[in-house]
C-alpha cells in the first residue's frame, strides 16, 4: 500500500517576526542628567482575554522596528503573565531610548493561531530628550469579537492615562521617584479606534494528510 503525503502549509507575514520586544529598564535604574539616552514610559492595556497585544515604533529616519507589548499570544505553560495595574490588565515600558525623533505606526494582536493586525496607516511622533523621561500615553486595545478564548477582532484606543501610569512606574521603580516625567502628548488626549478595523489572517501549523494512490 502506497500512501502520498500531502503538506498543507498556511503561511501569514506578520510584523511580529521583524521586531525587537522593547525591554524595560531594571527596577533599580537611574535616569541620569549627562545622560545620551532618554527614557521612554508608555502602556499597553488590553480589555477581553489574554493574548499577545503589540504596539511598534521606529525612530525617524531609520529601518529599525520595536514594540511595546503586553499579554502573551501563546504560552507553553498555562499561567497569565502578572498585570501591572491595579484595575486592568496590561504593561508598562519604561525603556532607554536614544534622543531623537520617534514615530508609532502599527499594532497587532496574536492570539493562538489568530493574528490580527490594523486596516488603515495611522502615526503618533515623539521626541527623546537626552537625559530627560517622557510619558507618551497609553494604547488600549478593546476586544470585540471572540471564537472561544481566541481573540478575533479589537478596536484600540489611544489615551493619556498619565495619572494611573506615572502611580505605577512610581511604584515598580523607587530610584524615579522623584525624576520629572514630560508630557509627549496633549493632555487629556484620545484618539479612538487609532488603524481602523481589525483584519484577521489565521497562521496554522503544517497539517500532514495521509492519501491513499
Amino acid at each position: 500500500m502506497n500512501y502520498k503525503i500531502i503538506l498543507l502549509i498556511g503561511t501569514l507575514v506578520i510584523l511580529q517576526g521583524c521586531t525587537t520586544t522593547m525591554p524595560s529598564v531594571p527596577s533599580t535604574y537611574t535616569l541620569s542628567p549627562n545622560s545620551e539616552n532618554g527614557l521612554v514610559v508608555s502602556a499597553v492595556k488590553y480589555r477581553g482575554l489574554l493574548s499577545g497585544y503589540h504596539v511598534y515604533f521606529r525612530g525617524k529616519g531609520n529601518d529599525k522596528i520595536s514594540s511595546f507589548e503586553a499579554g502573551a499570544g501563546s504560552m507553553l505553560i498555562p499561567i497569565p503573565p502578572k498585570s501591572d495595574f491595579q484595575y486592568a490588565k496590561g504593561k508598562l515600558t519604561v525603556a532607554e531610548l536614544p534622543a531623537g525623533e520617534y514615530e508609532i505606526f502599527g499594532w497587532s494582536v496574536q492570539s493562538g493561531y489568530a493574528n490580527l493586525e490594523q486596516t488603515q496607516p495611522f502615526s503618533i511622533q515623539f521626541r527623546i530628550e537626552a537625559g530627560k523621561a517622557t510619558y507618551i500615553g497609553a494604547f488600549v486595545f478593546n476586544v470585540t469579537n471572540t471564537m472561544g478564548l481566541t481573540v478575533t477582532g479589537v478596536r484600540v484606543d489611544f489615551t493619556d492615562m498619565f495619572g494611573e501610569d506615572i502611580q505605577v512606574l512610581k511604584n515598580l521603580y523607587q530610584n524615579l521617584v522623584d525624576t520629572e516625567i514630560y508630557m509627549g502628548l496633549e493632555s487629556g488626549l484620545v484618539k479612538n479606534d487609532i488603524g481602523g478595523q481589525s483584519s484577521l489572517y489565521w497562521n496554522m501549523p503544517p497539517i500532514f494528510v495521509r492519501a491513499l494512490k
